[in-house]
């Protein structure tokens, strides 16, 4: 068993290698050399996958199994899941951001540039993600492997989101540097996520449960309403679908082999 500091210390690398997966991804915008909507379809379908099946296997269904025995707090992780979901639409509503494929604005009116919004769009719905890396980490009693693979289902996924960040950033005029940066920077935020969601999950041991229901829901809603419309929002809806497809199937023959 891990002492809280050693679970600490594995949150805080784990959430900086899920920022590396995404700095890596976005530098593949220096070996794509034509504009490529196809491929970032693909990287979109791809990350939805995986976060769907990382919301089922390595959240929800942890967080049912430790209030299984408790019928009317087992009631309650439906709801939790909700707010989840809810509070990611409240900052979807207050905070100004824009899609990455079909352009479409939301929140409050701005000038913000295109680029500000795209990386504050991504910026937003990473957030889900440390905090899921964080609560899973501080859920550990006994057996690491779950939460693990959370982690890495996470930063695989991350991999594509950068390159779905980084390449249209490059296409709307700045250069390959700073379309890598920007993507890179959205993912920055999952480690002070990780860490907050850890010690609040720490402080309150006795909502474990329902803070990972909690995660899911908002991990749930940015899949829904920003990856899965948007790796369909070319005329080619097969292509994101079958790397959703794709995706899910990787998260799940991780958890059959280690879970």
């Amino acid at each position: 068993m891990l002492s809280n500091l050693q679970l600490f210390l594995l949150a805080l690398v784990l959430s900086i290698f899920n920022w590396l997966m995404t700095f890596l991804g976005s530098s593949l915008v220096y070996f794509v050399k034509s504009k490529s909507q196809k491929l970032v379809s693909i990287a979109l379908g791809l990350a939805a996958g995986i976060m769907i099946a990382a919301t089922f296997f390595s959240l929800l269904l942890p967080a049912i199994q430790q209030v299984e025995d408790h019928l009317l707090l087992l009631f309650l992780i439906p709801l939790v899941f909700f707010s989840g979901g809810l509070f990611l639409r409240l900052c979807d509503k207050f905070l100004p951001h824009e899609h990455i494929i079909s352009h479409q604005k939301e929140g409050p009116t701005n000038t913000l540039s295109k680029n500000k919004l795209l990386l504050l769009a991504m910026t937003l719905h990473n957030i889900p993600e440390g905090l899921a890396v964080g609560i899973a980490i501080a859920s550990v009693k006994t057996n690491l492997v779950p939460a693990l693979i959370l982690s890495i289902g996470i930063g695989i996924q991350n991999f594509p989101e950068g390159t779905a960040i980084s390449l249209p950033l490059h296409e709307s005029g700045i250069s390959r540097f700073k379309a890598m940066m920007y993507g890179q920077y959205s993912a920055l935020v999952e480690i002070p996520s990780a860490l907050l969601g850890f010690l609040f999950a720490q402080l309150f041991s006795s909502i474990l449960p329902f803070a990972l229901s909690f995660a899911a829901g908002a991990m749930m809603f940015v899949c829904i309403e920003e990856l899965i419309p948007e790796a369909n929002a070319l005329k080619e809806v097969d292509v994101g679908t079958m790397s959703f497809m794709v995706g899910f199937m990787i998260m799940m023959m991780l958890d059959i082999m280690f879970g």
